[in-house]
């Protein structure tokens, strides 16, 4: 393949424009025209599309989002607009398509499939919601953000002895919440994954006040089905203590990606080159203890979550709690 074009959908994360510039990089080295198509699918759908070349890409990989833009695009799905993109795709002579994001942007990548389309899929979510892949690109920054937001704001909180219930984001995934969780013992943690009930979680942050903690801290995903607000109000009336609720939102989504995000975007951007170089398309990367690999992309989508409740007892240990 001698052209190809490279696109982000759905919401952005930390590490796409380290993978972005690798894969310019690399086509640039193996003299491979590449294709910039901005705002997605949508932007596929009106060819907002422009040539993509190292000087564009000069120091890109330290800034989080998308020099190409992202957008969630509902025209994608209907007929017409899936055809508007298939002729766009014809119209610039593109022989290969790489796709970073998440579920949606699967979904959309394996209709082009079925279309013909020859694709390579990118796993970019902060969600960590991909379950054929340990990581996807944007979590570790993503969690690294809410370690140090949540470390910041636990410092005012013990000045005045108060109680935080932090709501972290991850749709229906837990990933974020549990790995800040553990990270800065927090003690107590709601997920979509584990029944919890805030009578229970009033419970461990009794035990925890019992032990002598004056500032607890409570973790919870925003695809658990408990209200933040409620468990705010309950610690307050049930533990006479004064508490607040701070929802973390797209702070988890910006700051510089860590070293592990460059990293996957590096190699992941190359790998998706080489393969579409060597005519090996329709797969989906990802890594599994630290080593990439590609995988069918029709069949990522039925591989099931593995939530980690070991890391869930690691953090009940701390606080002397029964492991579920």
């Amino acid at each position: 393949m001698r052209r190809i074009a490279v696109l982000c959908s759905g919401g952005d994360c930390p590490g796409m424009n380290a993978c972005i510039k690798a894969i310019v990089d690399a086509c640039d080295s193996n003299n491979i025209d590449l294709i910039g198509i901005n705002r997605g699918y949508q932007g596929l759908i009106e060819n907002d599309v422009r040539p993509l070349e190292k000087i564009d890409v000069a120091n890109i990989e330290t800034i989080a989002g998308t020099i190409i833009k992202t957008s969630r695009s509902p025209e994608f799905m209907t007929e017409k607009g899936f055809r508007k993109a298939i002729d766009n795709l014809k119209l610039n002579e593109i022989e290969g398509l790489i796709v970073i994001g998440g579920n949606g942007s699967f979904r959309g990548a394996r209709d082009l499939v079925n279309a013909g389309v020859n694709v390579i899929g990118i796993p970019g979510t902060i969600d960590n919601d991909l379950f054929y892949t340990e990581r996807s690109l944007g979590f570790d920054t993503a969690v690294q953000q809410a370690v140090n937001t949540v470390t910041d704001i636990k410092q005012t909180m013990y000045a005045n002895d108060r109680a935080v219930v932090f709501k972290c984001m991850g749709r229906h995934c837990g990933d974020i919440a549990l790995h800040t969780a553990v990270a800065v013992e927090a003690d107590s943690l709601a997920v979509n994954e584990i029944e919890y009930s805030i009578p229970q979680i009033i419970e461990d942050v009794r035990n925890s006040m019992s032990h002598g903690v004056k500032a607890p801290v409570v973790m919870m995903s925003e695809g658990c089905k408990i209200d933040m607000d409620e468990i705010v109000y309950e610690l307050q009336s049930q533990l006479h203590i004064v508490a607040r609720g701070i929802e973390l939102g797209y702070i988890q989504r910006g700051g510089v990606p860590t070293y592990y995000d460059r990293m996957l975007g590096v190699r992941w951007g190359v790998l998706a080159v080489q393969l579409l170089m060597q005519d090996m398309t329709n797969l989906a990367v990802g890594v599994k203890n630290d080593k990439i690999f590609s995988t069918p992309l029709v069949e990522v989508e039925h591989v099931l979550q593995e939530f980690r409740v070991d890391m869930v007892n690691d953090l009940r240990t701390l606080h002397a709690l029964p492991k579920i």
